[in-house]
């Protein structure tokens, strides 16, 4: 999958979990199934995605129905994860989902939410037969900047950060809470203003997808001083062998340097007359973790 493939799920599941029914912003249609076991006209459209654990979509899963009139009807992903069906459902329907190299996975379908369309998703994020990779630990985290980003400040080009990564799971509709496959990595130290000092990794067996932040928030911003932060966004996807020693990658993103004297519980860097931004963005930047 390339990065910007990756990123685009990731901002949409960030979304949802956001609003808890996917109202701002539905995904993109689901590929049509290429089969379905009987008429899905009946009842009312639930759609829904397959994810790995790693948040790579699974063409091919075959979901079902495990309760109500429905039971047995079942329809097979698209290229993107993505598959529809209907059905009389309540609260408590659940589904199941399989592909062969997955742990088959049950999920209840989300409740329904009037200003979606559909109003009904369900959503799987399946275990690969491969055992997730030890990942948790203190690491040195140190950001490299594309050399080409000739705009950024000396200091900015190259930064490291003494953090921490953790279990801990990502709030998003659907992914199995305690999975020892979501890790937030937070910085140390209290240059960090509170709330926007973390950000997750994903993994599926050696697979590792990092989400530097979402499409509000960087994933890492350190106050400089009253007024001056730098901070860094993007996404990124690598592997790692336990026991992991160095996590090294390039990532799509940015790097800003940004001066805001207003600057609010969340990030705001956008230009103005109080705001000076200086940002580069790039698919060179690099980002390495060392274990500590």
């Amino acid at each position: 999958m390339t990065n910007r493939t990756r990123s685009e799920i990731v901002i949409l599941m960030l979304v949802y979990g956001a609003t808890g029914c996917g109202e701002s912003a539905p995904p993109a249609s689901p590929t049509s199934p290429s089969s379905v076991t009987s008429p899905t006209n009946v009842g009312e459209p639930i759609q829904g995605v397959v994810y790995d654990s790693g948040l790579r979509p699974i063409a091919g899963a075959r979901v079902e129905f495990l309760d109500g009139p429905q039971t047995g009807v079942s329809t097979t992903a698209g290229s993107d994860g993505g598959f529809t069906l209907s059905g009389t459902v309540d609260d408590t329907t659940r589904f199941r989902a399989s592909k062969d190299g997955h742990v088959a996975g049950t999920a209840t379908i989300q409740p329904s939410c009037d200003r979606c369309n559909p109003r009904r998703w369900v959503y799987f994020y399946l275990d690969v037969l491969e055992p997730p990779v030890a990942i948790a630990g203190d690491y040195t985290l140190t950001f490299t900047a594309d050399s080409a980003c000739a705009s950024l400040p000396d200091e900015l080009r190259n930064r490291s950060y003494t953090v921490t990564i953790a279990p801990a799971d990502l709030n998003w509709p659907g992914y199995p809470a305690q999975s020892a496959t979501s890790f937030k990595i937070t910085p140390r130290g209290s240059a960090f203003p509170t709330g926007l000092n973390h950000f997750y990794l994903n993994v599926a067996g050696s697979y590792v997808n990092v989400s530097l932040g979402d499409h509000t928030d960087p994933g890492v911003t350190e106050r400089i001083d009253a007024n001056t932060y730098f901070a860094f966004g993007g996404w990124a996807v690598t592997s790692a062998a336990t026991p992991v020693s160095t996590i090294f990658t390039t990532f799509d993103g940015w790097i800003d340097s940004c001066v805001n004297p207003d600057m609010g519980d969340r990030y705001d860097c956008t230009p103005g007359p109080t705001v000076t931004r200086v940002r580069c963005e790039s698919k060179k930047h690099q980002l390495m973790l060392t274990r500590r």
